[in-house]
C-alpha cells in the first residue's frame, strides 16, 4: 500500500508540475484575447442575462435541447462548487500565503474564457443519444471535430475512473463530517447518502436538473449569508486582508533571501492550482452537462459558463479567503481543512453547525453532478443500455466512500485528474477556430 501511495503520489506531483498550471493559465490567455475580452468586458451584461434574467424568468428559451440553460448552469455548478471552495481556498493560504488568493482570482478570471471554449465546443459538436436526449462533451468534440475515436475513448475511460475516485472521495467528505460534528456513525452516513442520490437519479437528466436548480441557488445562499455574518463582526480586518493578499502576492524578497515568509512562486503555485481545481475550468466537465441544455446557439449556453466560474471562484472562494484573513484563524496553527469552521464558530458555536451543513450539501450536490457525467462516460464507452446499470456500482462506491480511508485514492484521483485535462487541452488549441467563428458569427447575428 506504501509503495502504491508513492507511486500515485510522485505520479500525481508529475503530471501537476509547473507546465500545466503554466498551459492551463495560457490557454485561458489565449482564449480571452482572441474573443477580444468579451468574457470580461460584457461581464456584467452576461451576469444579468444569465443569472438575473434567468431568475426571473425574463429569458425566452428557443432552441433545441433536454434541459433549461439555468439548470444546466446549476447543475454544472452543482459540480464545482463543493468542498474545494471551502478546504481548497485554506490549503491555498496555507500553503502560498494571503497572496495565493490574487493568483486565483487570475485563474478565475482567465478560466473564464476556457470553459466559455469548452461549452461552446459541445453544444457544436452535441448529439441526441438513444432516447432522444442531447448528449456532449470532450469525447463527443475529439471524435466528430479531431477524427480521434481512440482519444475520445480515452477521454471517457478516465472521466469514468475520476468521478468514481470523485464519488468516493465526496462520500467520505459527508461521512467525516457527520461523524465529527454530529456524532452519525459512517454507516448510517452511507446509507443515507445511497438513498438521497438514489431518489434523485432513478429520474434521469430532468430529474436532476430540476433538483439542482432548487438546491445549489440554496446552499450557495445559505454559505454566502454565514460568510458575510462572520465578515460584519470582523469588518475592521477586511481592508487589511486585502492588503495582505495584493502585498503577498509580489513578495519577490521572501523567494529571494529564503527568509520565513511566503515566495511570489508559492502564492502562484497554490493560488492558481487550487483555482483551477475549484472552477474545474479545462477539466472538460461543465460541456458534458451544458450540452443538455435548450439553446439556439452555442455561444448563448456557453455565458453561462462565465457566470459559472464567476460565482465559484470570485464570489464564493473570495468570501472563504476574507472569511480566513479577518479572523485570525490563520495563525492558531490549525489544518487548512478546519480552519473555515474555526472562523465561524469564533462568532457563534451554531455558525460552526452552518458551515459543515454547507459543506454536507456541497459534497451531497458533487455526487449527483458526478453520476452524470459517469452516465455519459459509460454511454459513449458501451452504449445506453449497459450505461443504464451504472448508477449500481455508483451508489455502491457512495457506501465504500463512506467507510474508507481515502489517503491513496486522493494520490489517484489527483493522477488521473490531470490525465483526463490532457486531451482537452488538445482539443481546445486544435478547435479554437471554431471558437472564434461562432463568437464572431453569434454577436454579428444574435442579441446576448
Amino acid at each position: 500500500m506504501e509503495s502504491l501511495e508513492f507511486f500515485f503520489k510522485n505520479l500525481a506531483n508529475l503530471i501537476w508540475g509547473n507546465w500545466l498550471l503554466v498551459t492551463l493559465i495560457g490557454l485561458g490567455a489565449y482564449f480571452t484575447i482572441i474573443t477580444k475580452f468579451f468574457t470580461i468586458l460584457k461581464l456584467p451584461k452576461i451576469l444579468k442575462t444569465t443569472l438575473y434574467d434567468s431568475l426571473h424568468k425574463k429569458n425566452k428559451i428557443v432552441g433545441k435541447g433536454t434541459i433549461t440553460p439555468f439548470q444546466a448552469l446549476c447543475t454544472a455548478l452543482a459540480s464545482c462548487v463543493g468542498n474545494g471552495n471551502i478546504i481548497g481556498v485554506g490549503t491555498a493560504i496555507v500553503g502560498g500565503g494571503p497572496g495565493a488568493i490574487f493568483w486565483m482570482w487570475v485563474a478565475g478570471i482567465l478560466g473564464m474564457a476556457t470553459k466559455y471554449a469548452e461549452i461552446l465546443l459541445g453544444i457544436y459538436f452535441r448529439e441526441k443519444n438513444e432516447k432522444g436526449e442531447y448528449v456532449g462533451g470532450p469525447m463527443y468534440y475529439i471524435e466528430k471535430g479531431m477524427k480521434l475515436k481512440w482519444l475520445a475513448t480515452l477521454y471517457s475511460f478516465f472521466m469514468v475512473l475520476q468521478i468514481s475516485g470523485g464519488n468516493l472521495i465526496q462520500s467520505n467528505a459527508i461521512s467525516s463530517v457527520s461523524q465529527n460534528i454530529f456524532g452519525i456513525p459512517p454507516i448510517f452516513s452511507g446509507i443515507f447518502i445511497v438513498i438521497c442520490v438514489g431518489i434523485v437519479i432513478v429520474g434521469g437528466i430532468k430529474s436532476l436538473a430540476r433538483f439542482s436548480e432548487k438546491l445549489v441557488p440554496s446552499m450557495a445562499i445559505i454559505y454566502i449569508i454565514g460568510s458575510l455574518i462572520v465578515l460584519f463582526f470582523n469588518f475592521h480586518n477586511i481592508i487589511p486582508a486585502f492588503k495582505s493578499i495584493f502585498a503577498e502576492a509580489f513578495n519577490f524578497k521572501s523567494g529571494i533571501a529564503g527568509v520565513v515568509g511566503y515566495s511570489i512562486r508559492n502564492a502562484m503555485r497554490y493560488g492558481i492550482a487550487r483555482g483551477l481545481y475549484s472552477n474545474e475550468a479545462g477539466e472538460g466537465s461543465a460541456p458534458v452537462l451544458h450540452s443538455a441544455a435548450i439553446t439556439d446557439h452555442p455561444v448563448r449556453q456557453a455565458l453561462f459558463g462565465i457566470s459559472e466560474v464567476f460565482i465559484d471562484t470570485i464570489v464564493i472562494c473570495t468570501l472563504t479567503a476574507l472569511v480566513i484573513l479577518s479572523s485570525g484563524v490563520l495563525n492558531t496553527g490549525l489544518p487548512s481543512d478546519l480552519l473555515v469552521g474555526a472562523a465561524f464558530g469564533k462568532i457563534n458555536p451554531f455558525l460552526k453547525y452552518l458551515v459543515s451543513i454547507c459543506m454536507l450539501l456541497f459534497a451531497y450536490s458533487s455526487i449527483l453532478a458526478q453520476w452524470y457525467f459517469g452516465v455519459v462516460g459509460t454511454t459513449y464507452l458501451f452504449g445506453s443500455a449497459i450505461a443504464q446499470y451504472f448508477k449500481y456500482p455508483f451508489l455502491l462506491l457512495s457506501i465504500l466512500g463512506a467507510l474508507s480511508s481515502l489517503k491513496l485514492v486522493w494520490f489517484i484521483q489527483d493522477s488521473i485528474l490531470g490525465l483526463l485535462i490532457i486531451p482537452n487541452i488538445i482539443a481546445l488549441i486544435f478547435l479554437e477556430k471554431i471558437v472564434r467563428e461562432q463568437t464572431k458569427d453569434f454577436f454579428y447575428n444574435y442579441k446576448m
